[in-house]
């Protein structure tokens, strides 16, 4: 089997967890004997590389501006580039290109940010079968996350209806839709994206073999990692530090806009707030009792908390989006309303005040999503949508040739 996989971003460029997910799939596909090529994104340049048994070719993005990298773009720029990107045909010749060099069995696009509507085009053209999995809501947000002024959209707006029209029409010829969490599914399909196409939920898994870590010693320690921005919770979280008593300790850990985090800092001098910036994920968790995942917006998934449980640490997250179904599966989990200071920092002080309890991973986790299970589940929908191609160009074989029925 051969099987092109379609992401705007892919290692070593890395915003998020989508590029680590689909490089993780890609390692796991080819270990199980498929070949497996990529097609990706980069600013300038570009090129082909073999990357972990995996032909990664780079594509510069033909667009106004590059929109990765934290630089800020005027509310002009930023309407222009997605009033361009909803219908631009500029990337479809590097795209078809790609398709006819690996001659794959079927494409899997993922997060398709700048790629506009170039790879169900490419698969339309070359007759190829399209698989598309949900990691955002580009489909259906022009800024991907459904979430506007600090607040998630329940209705979506009239600019985005419009701008993302394109998008929701071409998912009529997705052989396939995946969503890592139901919840990510169902938003896309009750606004009429995909209509009647076969879906399957396979969520992201973390990494194999990292183990528990030792419980600690000392004051219960919560942390966080990922984004440092508004729509994670991070202001939610740090609200409602400062209703806590006892003795704790708070360690953040990742990256945000450096204006944005020196205002978090000025406004939160709390000397048990620990500000790691970036860190090895050995570093983090062994440093922490309970990671909170204070979300405000619809999370598709959570990888942070799969992770935190898998080494035996607590999890506090929203309950929004796809938390609830990242944290199945067993060890200490709370879930709270998303947005609420105070019913988090209630959480909180439960821990503060049993940290013994949150010390002991309780029942022990079991993933509902392992790197195994999540490339068998992939392979399940491959054959799948083969299958059912073949079936249907037979059908269509005996219809023009009566001499076969």
């Amino acid at each position: 089997m051969r099987v092109l996989l379609v992401n705007s971003l892919y290692p070593p460029q890395d915003v998020g967890g989508a590029e680590r997910s689909v490089e993780q799939l890609a390692r796991g596909l080819v270990a199980a004997g498929v070949t497996v090529s990529a097609a990706t994104l980069v600013e300038t340049g570009g090129g082909v590389e073999m990357r972990d048994g995996v032909r990664v070719h780079r594509l510069p993005l033909r667009h106004v501006y590059w929109p990765y990298g934290g630089r800020r773009r005027t509310g002009v720029m930023r309407a222009l580039w997605h009033g361009l990107e909803a219908a631009s045909p500029l990337m479809d010749p590097a795209v078809s290109r790609v398709a006819q060099m690996e001659q794959p069995d079927l494409i899997h696009a993922h997060v398709l940010t700048g790629f506009a509507g170039a790879v169900h085009r490419a698969a339309r053209r070359a007759g190829l079968p399209l698989v598309q999995s949900l990691r955002d809501y580009s489909t259906l947000c022009s800024r991907a996350a459904l979430f506007r002024r600090g607040r998630v959209c329940e209705q979506r707006c009239g600019d985005c209806v419009l701008l993302s029209e394109p998008r929701r029409r071409a998912t009529a010829g997705v052989d396939h839709v995946v969503g890592i969490s139901g919840a990510v599914l169902e938003r896309h399909r009750a606004a009429g994206c995909f209509g009647d196409t076969p879906a399957t939920v396979i969520g992201n898994a973390a990494g194999q073999g990292r183990g528990i870590d030792q419980p600690r010693d000392g004051p219960p320690a919560f942390g966080f990692l990922g984004r440092i921005e508004p729509e994670k919770g991070i202001e939610v979280l740090l609200k409602a530090t400062t209703r806590l008593g006892g003795d704790w300790r708070l360690r953040v850990a990742g990256r945000g806009e450096a204006d944005y985090v020196a205002r978090l800092r000025r406004g939160f001098p709390d000397p048990r707030i620990d500000w790691l910036g970036q860190v090895e994920a050995e570093v983090f968790y062994g440093g922490v009792d309970v990671v909170v995942a204070p979300a405000i917006w619809a999370e598709p998934f959570g990888r942070v908390a799969v992770e935190a449980l898998m080494r035996g640490r607590g999890v506090i997250a929203s309950r929004i989006g796809g938390l609830p179904e990242a944290a199945a599966g067993g060890g200490r989990v709370k879930l709270v309303a998303p947005g609420e200071a105070g019913a988090l920092a209630g959480a909180l002080q439960a821990v503060t005040e049993a940290p013994g309890l949150w010390r002991n991973p309780g029942p022990a986790f079991n993933p509902i999503w392992t790197e195994a299970s999540v490339v068998q589940a992939h392979l399940a929908v491959y054959r799948e949508v083969l299958a059912r191609r073949s079936s249907a160009s037979r059908a269509s074989s005996r219809r023009a040739d009566p001499a076969q029925v």
